[in-house]
């Protein structure tokens, strides 16, 4: 391959970081902007999964199977999940083709605004089927929001990033959502010590009601950014040839086998993500040796080790290159989920190193999945095909795998069995890295400074 081909400093797919350069401030301003929305995102998840015994409680009939109850909140949780694809598209085709910045002041509106609607629907007692009917479209609507928000977020913190170092960027973005999450079972936990049924009759409300705040100043944040230089000079290409963008038709037109495989291959952080934020809080709860304040409180150190490993593993990334920490995350999934699902089961200490061992796997998948997001495609079609693959990956694999989880292990008596199915993903995305990972890092590797791709470059120059 010619390493010097495609020389103009304007062209799609190629940016002059040198007179682009961003202070430190002003990247911090970029991060945080970013991270705003998803900050509300993933307060909502950390929230909903902590809540969801409650929500069963206050949204279904009581003359309901407890189990079944819970389920029916997790199935709803699913169902919202299948429109996550389209509001993908939608905000994907956005964004390409007329900006990040306008999709991420859309999706942060809806995102925050269904979710602090949760905190004022009526529950079955005083409006009957149309309490779950009523949560069920803000979930989708805020699934919707969430659809466009991550990709086109990551994209943006990805674009601002130096060649060579947006693992770190998009490092420090992703650990900050996990701040959402973290907060979000933080109050969860600080709000279940309230006397009597105070947390069940009101106390999970606050939850959901404070995201309309944290979402007006993550707008207020957002509205004082700048698209990156790599989508700046795409435009400008764009101008200058007179040519009509056209995300969604080239997505499909040619990069739907990508767009397959890296639906498979983001399975892995489908299922880990969400089995994380929405089963773990349950699955500790039902550690007999654990009261109610301490499973969150455990959920809550799960996720403080996620943001701290993600610190450490995202310079990492910079150094060694995508593909080997793809290798390395994935061999931990593997071999480190059983362990951590099988001690958070016994004792009030192995709920805690349990969430801990958990909780440090996902900070070593969240680096290189999340980064791979937007490093795998061009910015002509980055947030459209990125996102597309992300959502179908979270809506098929990631909004069923608490159903499956309570189902499995329901079904099997065993708290572990879940982990077997966590595990074949993991095992399916490290097929794909070995096979496929090579040739897409290298492809992109001029723009992303990823030292394994310049490396295959040089190879085969």
């Amino acid at each position: 391959m010619n390493t010097h081909a495609n020389t103009n400093p304007l062209a799609p797919g190629r940016v002059d970081f040198e007179h682009d350069e961003l202070s430190p401030r002003q990247r911090r301003r970029m991060i945080t902007a970013a991270a705003a929305g998803n900050f509300v995102e993933w307060y909502d998840a950390g929230v909903y999964g902590i809540a969801a015994t409650v929500i069963a409680e206050q949204m279904f009939p009581n003359s309901l199977n407890p189990t079944f109850a819970l389920l029916n909140t997790y199935a709803l949780f699913a169902i919202s999940y299948i429109l996550r694809p389209a509001g993908g598209l939608i905000f994907g085709n956005i964004a390409d083709r007329v900006g990040r910045k306008h999709a991420l002041t859309i999706t942060i509106i809806m995102t925050s605004v269904a979710t602090g609607l949760i905190g004022l629907t009526p529950g079955f007692g005083a409006i009957g089927w149309a309490a779950p009917a009523i949560l069920l479209i803000l979930r989708v609507v805020q699934s919707m929001g969430t659809g466009g928000e991550y990709s086109t977020a990551i994209s943006f913190v990805y674009e601002h990033g130096p060649t060579g170092r947006k693992a770190r960027s998009v490092g420090v973005m992703t650990s900050m959502t996990f701040v959402g999450f973290l907060v979000g079972a933080g109050l969860s936990t600080l709000l279940t010590l309230l006397p009597g049924d105070a947390y069940s009759t009101y106390g999970w409300r606050v939850l959901f009601l404070l995201a309309l705040p944290f979402g007006m100043i993550g707008l207020y944040v957002r509205k004082r950014t700048e698209e990156g230089a790599e989508f700046k000079r795409l435009q400008i290409e764009r101008n200058r040839n007179d040519v009509h963008a056209t995300p969604v038709a080239d997505t499909f037109r040619l990069y739907w086998k990508r767009v397959l495989s890296f639906t498979a291959f983001l399975g892995i952080w489908a299922v880990f993500s969400t089995m994380l934020t929405n089963y773990l809080p349950t699955f500790l709860k039902n550690n007999p040796d654990m009261s109610s304040t301490e499973a969150n409180g455990a959920n809550l150190v799960a996720s403080a080790a996620i943001v701290v490993v993600i610190f450490l593993y995202a310079p990492l990334a910079d150094r060694f290159g995508l593909r080997t920490t793809l290798i390395v995350s994935m061999v931990a999934a593997i071999t480190l989920t059983i362990p951590g699902f099988s001690v958070a089961s016994h004792g009030v200490i192995g709920g805690f190193i349990g969430a801990i061992i958990l909780g440090g796997t996902k900070g070593l998948l969240a680096v290189p999945m999340l980064l791979s997001l937007s490093q795998l495609f061009p910015a002509k079609v980055r947030v459209t095909a990125g996102g597309l693959s992300y959502n179908l990956a979270q809506s098929i694999i990631g909004g069923t795998a608490p159903f499956v989880a309570v189902w499995l292990n329901s079904f099997s008596g065993k708290p572990t069995t879940f982990a077997i199915y966590v595990m074949f993903f993991a095992a399916v995305t490290l097929i794909i890295t070995l096979i496929c990972g090579r040739r897409w890092i290298a492809e992109t590797a001029e723009i992303s400074g990823d030292v394994g791709g310049l490396k295959t470059l040089k190879e085969n120059a």
